[in-house]
């Protein structure tokens, strides 16, 4: 007991040291006195003594006894933390400029420095490669995380900021590039990126240089991801291609093996290109083992071309982002994912169209995977009956959260058969969150029943008496959103009583009103 109670004592002595504040008016008029000449009585401040003032003052300060690698801790927190409304996009040059203490800390801090963001163009920061170089040479050894966009598309990095990459290559982890495609072909021969595990790429458009894109791409080198073992994230972001640079283009990334997320967003400069599905696939086949998250858009795809079948044993989620309906068919009918648990479509880009087959596609993709289906959400799909909805979500009894968003359904069939009733069959009894954005409710009026819905299922107003059976669930999240409609207040009233954790309640009143 006793050297515990003398250790708390020394910590507390000597917390109090670090933490209490001197008496610096007392220490200033000693300093002072013994400094001035004797003639000079009072004493009158001048610029050396107010320098001098100022030196002590910021010495005696309780940050200055700190130690030194305290101070690299907090420095490295401050720095690589979030950037917030009060926070400087590089906070690194205000520190590096308070005193000699504080730049001498921070320039032996490798961590510091092994997180690099630069933004080009108008209003972006000025960098080039010397700035970039004198950056991460500062970070010793330690893993970096770079990132390279810009503010203006209409504007390319310089030169040198790319040619930089290569004297970091080996140790750079994270990789965040948005930049015209000839800036990206010169890193492809010869770069090697053996501790990258994320890699992002954005290609922006650069008028200038198409037909010289046109001539190099002809003549691409291996991959840029040829000698990146470790990879797992991978997202390439490619839009208005040529017919015959998607399938180059793509073999940029290939090879592939052991990615866990990918995202791969391939758009062509017209609807009418068409390209052979393999070439895109060959990226899905090449991880499909060990793929967890998916979000993909392809441009259309040539008929007859057979499509391989397809299995994801580990895939989780799937968002189908923008597909032809045509090619969609396709693409569903050769995979199989037992692992599904977040499944995806929006078809606005397109208008709306569904194939006819759109349902069956589902169904026979669920018969094939038997998975354990959590979330579905179909956006944009206006020519999607009810009945193919309700088809569909008859084979998914596990679903927690659905989402409808502006597919422009009938209303009262849909609401009417998810209610919970007596002695029925229940359609998604695990029903937690539903989400319902439309520009209108279809047909007018219809509005309360999606209220009836909802109070038979969380036994609520006339259904308050009903003993709950084990499997209905309640909902918990409610989300309503209508462009040019609004709820009447009846309706209103009763979602706001039916117990909801989440309601979202948007309408055109709502509108007007903010």
């Amino acid at each position: 007991m006793s050297i515990s109670s003398s250790s708390d004592v020394g910590f507390s002595e000597e917390m109090e040291f670090y933490l209490s504040q001197p008496d610096i008016g007392q220490e200033l008029h000693k300093a002072l006195h013994e400094a001035a000449p004797l003639e000079c009585k009072p004493v009158i401040e001048t610029r050396s003594r107010r320098r001098a003032r100022l030196r002590l003052s910021n010495s005696l300060s309780p940050i200055h006894s700190l130690p030194c690698e305290l101070l690299s801790l907090i420095f490295t927190e401050y720095c690589l933390m979030p950037i917030g409304p009060d926070k400087k996009m590089f906070p690194h040059s205000v520190i590096t400029q308070v005193c000699s203490t504080w730049r001498q800390v921070a320039h032996s801090t490798p961590r510091l420095w092994s997180r690099f963001q630069a933004s080009y163009g108008l209003d972006g920061l000025e960098v080039n490669g010397d700035k970039m170089f004198t950056w991460l040479s500062r970070s010793g050894q330690v893993p970096l995380d770079v990132a390279i966009r810009p503010k203006d598309n209409t504007f390319s990095p310089a030169s040198n900021v790319l040619g930089c990459l290569g004297s970091f290559e080996h140790r750079i982890r994270i990789l965040h590039l948005a930049i015209p495609l000839h800036a990206l072909l010169p890193l492809c021969p010869s770069s090697s990126f053996p501790l990258l595990t994320a890699l992002n790429i954005r290609l922006i458009r650069s008028d200038s240089t198409k037909n010289k894109v046109r001539a190099k791409v002809q003549k691409l080198s291996p991959s840029i991801l040829h000698r990146s073992p470790r990879l797992t994230d991978l997202t390439f972001v490619g839009s208005e291609l040529s017919e015959e640079m998607v399938p180059n283009i793509l073999g940029l990334l290939l090879p592939v093996s052991e990615l866990k997320i990918l995202q791969l967003i391939v758009a062509a400069e017209a609807c009418h290109i068409l390209m052979n599905p393999l070439a895109y696939l060959q990226i899905l086949i090449g991880s499909c083992t060990s793929l967890v998250h998916c979000t993909l858009r392809c441009p259309q795809w040539m008929p007859g071309v057979a499509v391989p079948d397809i299995t994801f044993p580990l895939l989780q989620t799937l968002d189908l982002l923008d597909w032809h309906d045509e090619c969609e068919s396709r693409f569903l009918n050769a995979i199989t994912v037992p692992s599904l648990r977040h499944f995806r479509t929006n078809h606005t880009y397109h208008g709306g169209f569904v194939n006819d087959s759109f349902a069956n596609d589902l169904i026979n993709l669920q018969t094939r995977s038997s998975a354990p289906l959590r979330s579905f959400e179909l956006v944009g799909m206006h020519e999607l009956l009810v009945d193919d909805i309700l088809s569909i979500l008859s084979v998914f009894p596990t679903i927690q959260g659905l989402g409808l968003n502006h597919c422009e359904l009938e209303t009262a069939p849909l609401m009417r058969a998810l209610e919970y009733r007596e002695d029925e069959p229940l359609l998604v009894p695990e029903l937690r969150a539903f989400s319902y954005k439309n520009a209108q409710l279809k047909p007018k009026g219809s509005d309360r029943y999606i209220a009836d819905m909802v109070e038979s299922r969380n036994l609520t107003g006339d259904n308050d008496e009903q003993t709950r059976p084990p499997n209905l669930h309640c909902i918990s999240k409610l989300t309503l959103i209508f462009e040019r409609q609004s709820l009447s207040q009846a309706v209103t009233k009763r979602l706001k009583n039916c117990g909801i954790d989440e309601l979202v309640l948007d309408d055109k009143k709502k509108k007007k009103e903010n």
